[in-house]
């Protein structure tokens, strides 16, 4: 007899997918094949390189009550997850009634949805270039629930419903433009979650830095967690509820206070972080370990980086390619950074960045979405030319030498 856990059987065994016709958008319309232990379930339009399980149109009606008899062998719904790309709006109807665990929705049409009763542990939205009006859903103090939201933040507006109380916890990040020395970036007013206790405002190292005078808007908030190019770290002083604080890929914590200034603070967690500062920090966190009336928990300062690891080790827009491809462009990139910085005129600068580009020209699958990651890391190599390269002038070179 074979028995089989979490998806795996004894000896290794895999037991076989399970074939399931599902009447989503008319009678039998979809077939997918269930895999044991897989908990999410993609659903969306053709994505060369990482197809979902189930492929539909954008603005297809889908009968999301099929998913109601099924459940894994625990009990529980199945899926558990979900990940949707499209403008359907019933889910959250549905979901009134069929908890779910995580869904992370990306509309591609401009819509206003109620989800305030809506079972969503895990609310995720990724902005596309329309505006979404949402109704957060409620959330019971302390039940975890948490909603997140990613792209262009002044798409999005959060309404709260009569007698419902927000997410305590949420997420938020933006793309900024690649330009670590411009003004820097702040949240729109949000109101709705003004009483949130967790945090977290996700950026990039080279780009745009995030004002941390932000978090003000959150004057209860507990735990906050950043990523990317930081400003204004001395406002987090005035969150007089912080105790738990982790940062990490910042290139820049020179305006980061000194660390007996947060009374309450018990958790510290940086990594990936300057050298310079992250040295300061990890002294004076050393010191104030040794003091017996304070108690610190699940705190450390690692992975301290010198300026260059930023530039050619991380923060390059890839990251969301297949694995070869994104390989492939870090390499690319990383010769042509190299060239720009042994560079002794604009011109060495210019040939830099047009080579990188017609690299380009002879590789495959070069869509939409590369295409515009690619004009980023253009910006970006312009950004550490010894040379002053401006952003418009980088733009030219790959406009003129690209056919993708």
């Amino acid at each position: 007899m074979i028995t089989c856990s979490g998806g795996v059987c004894q000896h290794g065994r895999v037991p076989p997918a399970e074939r399931l016709v599902l009447s989503l958008t008319g009678p039998d319309s979809h077939t997918i094949d269930r895999t044991p232990g897989l908990g999410e379930l993609v659903i969306g339009p053709p994505n060369p390189g990482n197809q979902p399980h189930v492929i539909l149109g954008p603005d297809d009606r889908i009968d999301w009550s099929v998913f109601d008899e099924f459940t894994v062998p625990a009990g529980y719904p199945w899926p558990r997850w979900f990940t949707y790309r499209g403008n359907d709006t019933s889910f959250v109807e549905w979901a009134r009634n069929r908890p779910i665990e995580r869904f992370h929705w990306t509309p591609e049409a401009a819509v206003k949805i109620d989800a305030s009763r809506a079972r969503i542990s895990s609310f995720t939205i990724h902005l596309g270039t329309e505006p979404v009006e949402v109704v957060v859903p409620h959330s019971e103090p302390g039940n975890g629930n948490s909603f997140s939201v990613s792209g262009d933040l002044s798409l999005f507006t959060p309404v709260l419903a009569d007698g419902t109380r927000a997410p305590e916890t949420l997420y938020l990040s933006t793309v900024t433009p690649p330009d670590p020395t411009g003004a820097p970036w702040r949240l729109p007013d949000l109101p709705v979650f003004a009483a949130a206790k967790r945090v977290g405002v996700y950026g990039q190292p080279l780009r745009q830095p995030f004002d941390c005078t932000s978090l003000l808007l959150f004057p209860r908030v507990e735990g906050v967690d950043l990523s990317g190019q930081l400003t204004n770290l001395e406002a987090l002083m005035e969150l007089s509820e912080l105790t738990s604080l982790r940062i990490s890929s910042s290139p820049d914590l020179s305006s980061f206070p000194p660390l007996e200034r947060f009374t309450k603070l018990n958790r510290l967690m940086l990594s990936s972080i300057d050298e310079i500062n992250g040295k300061r920090i990890r002294a004076e966190h050393r010191k104030l370990t040794k003091n017996p009336d304070r108690e610190w928990h699940q705190s450390w300062v690692s992975e301290l980086r010198k300026p260059e690891w930023f530039v050619t080790e991380h923060g390059l827009p890839f990251s969301e390619w297949p694995a070869k491809a994104g390989r492939v462009a870090t390499k690319t990139y990383r010769t042509a950074s190299a060239g720009i910085a042994r560079a002794t005129s604009a011109a060495e600068v210019e040939e830099a960045i047009r080579t990188f580009v017609r690299f380009f020209n002879t590789q495959p699958n070069i869509e939409t979405i590369k295409r515009d990651d690619l004009g980023d890391a253009v910006a970006l190599l312009a950004t550490h030319a010894p040379f002053d390269v401006s952003p418009d002038l980088a733009q030219t070179w790959f406009d003129e030498e690209r056919d993708y």
